[in-house]
């Protein structure tokens, strides 16, 4: 019975403190989104070797301008939400010239399938 209600009590604690870490936790650094972004890309897209060079940069320069804008917004969810998406179109463009036509194509599908899940 003890063993019981010390289970039960660790796994209480476990779930609040995960629960805590995704709410008001540490959050991830430009370098940090740029990473998952470009291993996403490498993985979803197939970059090539002369490619992910160029897309990990662009993706840190956009990680961090993102940052500064949910920064800089004050928890205005219009503001970041109009802001998001002329970042977004910008980054498109940049990402055009390095992708294939067809690497653009899934990236847009995906990228909107994503946006809508958030």
């Amino acid at each position: 019975m003890r063993t019981l209600i010390l289970t039960a009590t660790v796994l209480l604690a476990t779930l609040s403190l995960h629960s805590q870490e995704r709410q008001g936790g540490p959050r991830l650094t430009a370098e940090e989104i740029a990473q998952r972004n470009t291993e996403w890309m490498t993985t979803e897209l197939k970059l090539t070797a002369e490619q992910k060079a160029p897309v990990d940069s662009i993706n840190l320069l956009f990680a961090q301008a993102q940052l500064v804008i949910f920064q800089s917004a004050d928890g205005d969810r219009e503001k970041i939400r109009e802001t998001m998406t002329a970042l977004n179109l910008e980054k498109e463009k940049a990402l055009a010239g390095i992708l294939t036509e067809s690497q653009m194509a899934d990236y847009k599908k995906t990228a909107t399938s994503r946006g809508r899940r958030r």
